[in-house]
């Protein structure tokens, strides 16, 4: 039990990766714990619905967290239904990025421009390689995770520019597209990712520069935008300014939401995905969620 819930907290705490990585580790999370021998078939049911529930709590802007284990837990009512389910979702999960790069094909060539770090952006990008003239990539404030994406990109033979995030608006009109990932996508198309996705999304609009998102389709969600900051995970302030001044106020959000209007196309494993496709998504997330919390 001390192991498990070590693992469900490095997802709850983990700041160096992206929602690909951490939608993974939760279901594999669930997976090994039943297939766990020895422990009674009531007591692992009863563990496997305790650690689904604090792992779809553990993160509040990824909400496809909750989504993931949440078809996890529908997949049977005993471990080794739910053990197989979890298998079959990962091994789905893990051939997504190939199945997204494809349908993303017409639309990634020449510059491009993505910020901060997504593993499925990565993954596509490097399939694509042969039509992109150039990654633009902002460096992502304030753990600066677009220089790993610079570098993964660059090591492949991707000609990188790598620029800080207020420059944006600078580069978007020598670019063809914007190009992001999605911590979470919304029942109404719109989108929770790291923050500064929300103002490069403006900015595209402004340059009429079409704005993608690269997306698996475990990552849609029931939830609608409230408003609500919580949603948006607020860190230090240390991290922006370690040692700020008395009487100035630092804040630290993680995310921000892009509103559905602003993004071009979402593109999935299961190609583009329309409005009525993400809520017909949405609502068989919403009736997972609701089992898993009334099991």
């Amino acid at each position: 039990m001390k192991d498990l819930e070590q693992r469900i907290a490095r997802v709850r705490d983990d700041r160096e990766h992206g929602s690909r990585w951490l939608v993974r580790e939760a279901v594999s999370i669930l997976r090994d714990l039943a297939e766990e021998q020895g422990t009674p078939e009531d007591e692992r049911m009863r563990q496997l619905y305790w650690s689904a529930r604090a792992l779809a709590r553990a993160r509040p802007a990824m909400a496809a967290l909750a989504s993931a284990v949440g078809r996890v837990m529908q997949a049977g009512d005993n471990a080794t239904a739910v053990a197989q389910g979890a298998r079959s979702i990962l091994q789905d999960y893990d051939s997504a990025t190939q199945r997204i790069a494809q349908h993303a094909e017409p639309y990634l060539h020449g510059r491009l421009m993505t910020c901060s770090i997504s593993g499925t952006v990565l993954d596509v990008l490097l399939a694509r390689r042969q039509s992109i003239e150039r990654v633009i990539v902002l460096e992502g404030r304030p753990r600066y995770e677009g220089r790993e994406t610079a570098q993964e990109l660059s090591k492949q033979g991707i000609a990188i520019t790598l620029i800080t995030d207020a420059q944006a608006d600078i580069f978007l009109p020598d670019c063809q597209a914007v190009v992001v990932g999605a911590d979470s996508v919304l029942a109404d198309g719109g989108v929770l990712n790291k923050a500064g996705t929300a103002l490069l999304a403006w900015s595209a609009r402004g340059h009429n520069v079409p704005f993608y998102v690269l997306c698996e389709t475990l990552k849609i969600s029931p939830r609608r935008w409230s408003g609500d900051l919580s949603w948006l995970e607020e860190k230090e302030s240390t991290e922006v300014w370690p040692q700020s001044p008395p009487g100035i106020t630092v804040r630290n959000f993680y995310f921000d939401h892009t509103p559905s209007e602003l993004v071009g196309k979402l593109i999935t494993e299961h190609g583009v995905l329309s409005r009525q496709e993400i809520e017909a998504i949405a609502d068989q997330a919403k009736d997972n969620e609701s089992r898993l919390f009334k099991g």
